[in-house]
């Protein structure tokens, strides 16, 4: 449940909440099918009510899904080259439907492994040492830590998984 996440921007930024733009239930069923992965339980939660900005607080370093110069397609061909790393370094153990969401110093990656999208672990890729592991994070809490080491309250950004 992403709610603790939701109430620490609400306290921490209150205009937040009004600004975050989500994706409706049908617009996920679009994006599970046009990137391969399923979505569900916390991940389902953050995307309907922040998918698309989340209102100015963590914008797009490192969020990669509110990156407003990626288009649709640079994020598809974003996820496919990750999924293609994953198997040249042997990660097959990683590769259930992968999804990155976030991307901090341009070569660490995090994502989820979307086949059981009620297992919300958040795992850690490092491209610089070509190593995948769990963070022992949920989805919720690695968005939690985001707030506590970015700053808060920056440019409002919006991105888009998906063409209108």
């Amino acid at each position: 449940m992403t709610k603790l996440f939701f109430d620490k921007i609400e306290h921490l930024v209150p205009e937040a909440g009004e600004r975050m733009v989500g994706y409706h239930e049908f617009e996920l069923r679009r994006i599970e099918r046009l990137y391969g992965i399923n979505i569900g339980g916390d991940f389902s939660e953050f995307l309907l009510k922040a998918g698309r900005c989340d209102g100015g607080v963590i914008g797009d370093d490192p969020l990669i899904i509110y990156r407003p110069t990626w288009s649709v397609r640079t994020h598809l061909l974003f996820q496919v080259n990750f999924f293609n790393g994953l198997q040249e370094i042997g990660a097959f153990e990683f590769i259930n439907k992968p999804f990155v969401f976030s991307l901090e110093a341009e070569t660490q990656y995090y994502f989820l492994q979307t086949r059981n999208p009620d297992d919300m672990q958040v795992y850690h890729y490092d491209e610089n040492a070509e190593s995948v592991q769990g963070t022992g994070l949920t989805l919720e809490n690695y968005l939690i830590d985001i707030l506590q080491r970015y700053p808060i309250g920056g440019v409002v950004c919006k991105g888009e998984l998906l063409d209108f």
